[in-house]
């Protein structure tokens, strides 16, 4: 149930950065909210995990720090778990890395009043320009991807973690 509730909090993760990438859908309107709850939920779950990789490491140090056992843990896990897990990691890794993206060298800055503005990383300047309110949005929406993206691959790396140290602990001990 842990690894599962940090997968679910993947998905979820990884379905508003396609949402975010989606061109003619809106930004989300709350999404420092979306993702502080999503932390929220994440950081207790995560303390779990880092919980039981010590308290594996406590009862067999020298099996569980084993690279060779730690890798045929992974591969004990179930072919679907385990390419959920490199599905969640690919998807999330595209959508941060946004490489078929097209980079327009902005950065969003504010809206104050109805004038939108960014910042142009590839003048050497980095001065402000004037953008307009639909280029302000496409900023934004590149924002939440990546932040929604990255949230998700920070969540699937905790459940594959709590299913790694989960199997190794089963395994911990026995002669």
């Amino acid at each position: 149930m842990h690894a599962g509730a940090q997968l679910a909090l993947s998905l979820a993760g990884l379905v508003a950065a396609v949402l975010a990438a989606v061109p003619f859908l809106p930004p989300f309107a709350n999404e420092w909210l979306l993702l502080g709850i999503g932390i929220a939920l994440l950081v207790p779950l995560h303390l779990a995990t880092l919980v039981r990789a010590v308290a594996v490491g406590l009862r067999d140090m020298r099996f569980a720090s084993n690279k060779a056992n730690q890798w045929r843990a992974l591969r004990a896990l179930p072919r679907r778990v385990q390419a959920a897990l490199v599905g969640a990691g690919l998807a999330g890794a595209f959508l941060v890395t946004g490489a078929f993206w097209d980079d327009s060298g902005l950065q969003r800055v504010e809206s104050v009043r109805g004038h939108y503005s960014a910042i142009d990383t590839s003048a050497p300047d980095r001065r402000r320009v004037p953008i307009t309110r639909g280029q302000y949005e496409e900023l934004r929406k590149d924002e939440q991807r990546i932040a929604f993206a990255a949230f998700g691959l920070f969540a699937a790396g905790g459940g594959g973690l709590t299913l790694l140290f989960g199997k190794l602990d089963s395994w911990a001990g026995r002669p």
